[in-house]
């Protein structure tokens, strides 16, 4: 008896065309919302629906550990720009230039004030009461190149326009101002805007997020004693976003003040 010979596996080999189909079934939908928001006669709308979808692929990750962020900024924006895959890339921000033992240095310190700073303000659970998004969280701490800073919400520290320190802030800088009394170092206080006009006349945000900066370093030296020479402060206005102004989200988070904790390589490696 002769041996039947199997039939070939079947192979088809047009597969691809339900991927292709599904994409362009996708790309009818865009289009279809894109007309429709044209036609709706609302100017706006393309805009803050633009805005939107940026926003919600460029919401700062401040727990992106540092070498693993790249893209163009010191702090990182958004998953797709500031957080690299597993293939080989260089990143753009550097370690910090020291030994081993002077980056546990700052490591250490740093997770020291952070510890401190979420259980004083939001108690043991370490974050606020009541589900926020992550730009309501009034003070965040950032690791950067020279050390780690802390990122205060101006909404909550100011009011609109305004360069003194609103009333209801004052519990929340204090203890900001005592863990970095007592950590030690010299810090150097940031003022940053947003690109709207701060609407105080010629006044913009340049005197603005200056103003704000040197009221932080004025409370720091006269309410809680923090010596003169350890403390710096600048402004920055609208020159170093850390989100897209495209939403109030976003804008909210580019009005800051950042208080940067910074180490110079002798002075890590020497305690």
């Amino acid at each position: 008896m002769g041996i039947k010979a199997k039939c070939p596996a079947f192979e088809n080999h047009e597969r691809w065309l339900v991927s292709y189909a599904d994409m362009v079934t996708l790309l009818f939908a865009v289009f279809v919302v894109l007309y429709a928001i044209q036609i709706a006669g609302q100017k706006n709308l393309d805009k803050k629906v633009a805005g939107s979808m940026q926003e919600s692929f460029n919401t700062p990750l401040n727990d992106i550990p540092v070498d693993r962020r790249v893209g163009p900024t010191e702090l990182g924006v958004g998953i797709f720009d500031h957080f690299k895959g597993d293939a080989s890339r260089p990143t753009i921000i550097p370690k910090y230039p020291a030994s081993p033992g002077a980056i546990k240095i700052i490591d250490d310190e740093m997770a020291r004030v952070k510890t401190v700073i979420e259980e004083r303000l939001y108690g043991q659970k370490k974050f606020p009461d009541k589900p926020k998004p992550g730009f309501e969280k009034i003070v965040s701490i950032v690791r950067t190149e020279k050390g780690f800073k802390l990122q205060l919400l101006a909404k909550h520290f100011f009011d609109s326009g305004r360069t003194d320190i609103a009333p209801g802030a004052t519990k929340e800088l204090d203890e900001v101002a005592k863990v970095l009394k007592d950590l030690g170092r010299p810090v150097n206080i940031e003022g940053h805007t947003d690109t709207m006009p701060s609407g105080k006349g010629e006044a913009g945000n340049w005197e603005l997020s200056t103003m704000r900066a040197v009221t932080v370093l004025r409370y720091f030296a006269r309410k809680h004693n923090f010596p003169y020479k350890s403390l710096s402060a600048s402004g920055y206005a609208d020159t170093r976003p850390i989100a897209l102004d495209g939403t109030e989200s976003g804008r909210q988070l580019n009005r800051r003040i950042e208080i940067h904790v910074e180490y110079d390589q002798s002075s890590a490696a020497d305690l």
